[in-house]
């Protein structure tokens, strides 16, 4: 398509979209603008932890998932800002204002008001909590999804995630088939990077401006599930008029899960399942499109249109395709439920490669308490991506949605793994290993400047 036309089609999708109260050009595309975490969701927990703990509910630190064991019945249940159901565990959706997502204080009320609304006469854990942002001053919502768990417990692992995103690729229709499987497949990422992959469920979360491209989401959610041998649970959805797309997906293993965090040493490689950095090459394209004098200037570093198209599309088919695969990889690499940890025959610790891109390389290393050396950072195009950071694009190029799998094993493991994952036609790099105990230094190339321009976060590097 001749390059005019492009820039015409965008410019109709973006009326389309700031109809809707959304603006492509102020969002990073892929995974929804979420609550910043250090400044404003970590502080207003600290606020309410104790009137919490003293109505009986806890919330749990940070995880990709909530890990429960399961019990012989598992009684879901939906609400939307409040409701009664006898629950022992929640994961929660929270949709905030600009107001409300900038004030510590403000995100602290909106959390005690919605998690002391849920009425229960048990403890009640919120396992998995996912927070996000909206334009709209009146679209706040809470989307609750409650778990009562009954009779024995079974040998198996009960794992659940939510996540949204708004939107992915601003050239598409925000009805499209793409839209919802980019977002699937991001909120089953969580449940991937443990190994889950048996007996999967979703519940959508689905809300927009309109009843028409809201119903045909919901078509989009159906497709998917048939696709993928996936259970749909219908159930309600939050009615505020904004557009978000998401799932909260429940998955079992019979296999231990990679967090085995204290078990990291000195003897293990790190592995990352293929190129991240998904959300470059679409906020390249999306810009080449709004402001076109960036074309010179790419053409001047040898980068063409086809180059970014291409780009883009390869990125656009890593986000839509759920990482199962590397799921059942992973779980091949765990020992049985109850059995216990070999370091030569077993994966110690898993992440996935999202919003904060490689630095969830630093949140794990933290973690398990090690200090680790990184001396490779494969990303899909280096030259696109360097672009992207020198201009502004983009101030993370590594970051992603539905993003690549790390992982942390013995060097044997690891190179099994590798060997494994390219007859399954993945594109796994080693991309470092562990130098030992300590206290979550992470040493980088230099090369990481090309692609990472956010001070806050190269400051928690050390760069060789």
């Amino acid at each position: 398509m001749a390059i005019d036309k492009l820039i015409d089609k965008f410019r109709v999708n973006l009326d389309k979209y700031k109809k809707m109260g959304l603006n492509p050009l102020s969002l990073a595309t892929g995974c929804a603008v979420k609550v910043d975490l250090i400044d404003t969701v970590y502080p207003a927990i600290q606020k309410i932890r104790d009137e919490l703990t003293r109505r009986n509910i806890e919330i749990l630190p940070r995880e990709d998932a909530d890990i429960f064991i399961t019990r012989e019945k598992i009684i879901m249940k939906r609400i939307i800002n409040s409701g009664e159901f006898d629950a022992d565990r929640a994961v929660s959706l929270i949709q905030v204002n600009q107001e409300t997502a900038g004030d510590p204080g403000k995100f602290a009320e909106f959390l005690l008001r919605v998690y002391t609304s849920i009425k229960t006469k048990r403890k009640l854990t919120i396992g998995k909590g996912h927070s996000i942002v909206t334009t709209n001053p009146k679209g706040e919502v809470a989307v609750l999804d409650l778990f009562r768990l009954e009779g024995a417990k079974e040998n198996s692992y009960t794992v659940a995630n939510n996540d949204t995103i708004q939107i992915v690729d601003p050239l598409d229709d925000p009805g499209s088939q793409m839209q919802v499987d980019v977002a699937i497949s991001n909120s089953l990422n969580d449940l991937f990077t443990k190994g889950v992959f048996q007996d999967l469920r979703m519940i959508p979360v689905v809300d927009a401006p309109v009843d028409e491209l809201k119903n045909q989401l919901l078509v989009n959610f159906d497709n998917y599930a048939r696709t993928y041998s996936i259970e749909l649970i219908d159930d309600i959805q939050p009615n505020s008029k904004t557009l978000m797309i998401g799932a909260t997906v429940i998955g079992k293993s019979d296999h231990e899960l990679p967090t085995y965090y204290n078990k990291v040493n000195e003897n293990m490689e790190i592995l990352v399942t293929r190129p991240v950095g998904e959300l470059t090459p679409i906020n390249v394209y999306m810009w080449m499109l709004t402001v076109p004098e960036l074309i010179e200037d790419m053409e001047a570093r040898g980068i063409t249109i086809q180059r970014v198209e291409e780009a883009k599309r390869k990125a656009l088919t890593y986000m839509r395709t759920p990482n199962i695969e590397v799921a059942k990889t992973i779980y091949d690499y765990l020992p049985p439920f109850g059995g216990s940890f070999n370091e030569e025959a077993h994966i110690a610790m898993t992440t996935d490669v999202t919003g904060p891109g490689l630095f969830v390389v630093k949140e794990f290393a933290e973690k398990a308490q090690v200090d680790v050396e990184l001396f490779d950072i494969p990303v899909i195009d280096p030259d696109i991506h360097e672009f992207a950071t020198e201009n502004f694009i983009i101030p993370n190029s590594t970051a992603g949605t539905n993003g690549a799998i790390v992982i942390f094993a013995h060097k044997k493991v690891i190179e099994e793994i590798y060997d494994e994952l390219k007859k399954k036609s993945q594109e796994p790099h080693i991309i470092g290993k562990v130098i030992g105990k300590g206290n979550g230094t992470v040493t980088v190339p230099s090369t990481i400047t090309k692609y990472i321009h956010r001070n806050n976060v190269l400051k928690q590097f050390k760069i060789k």
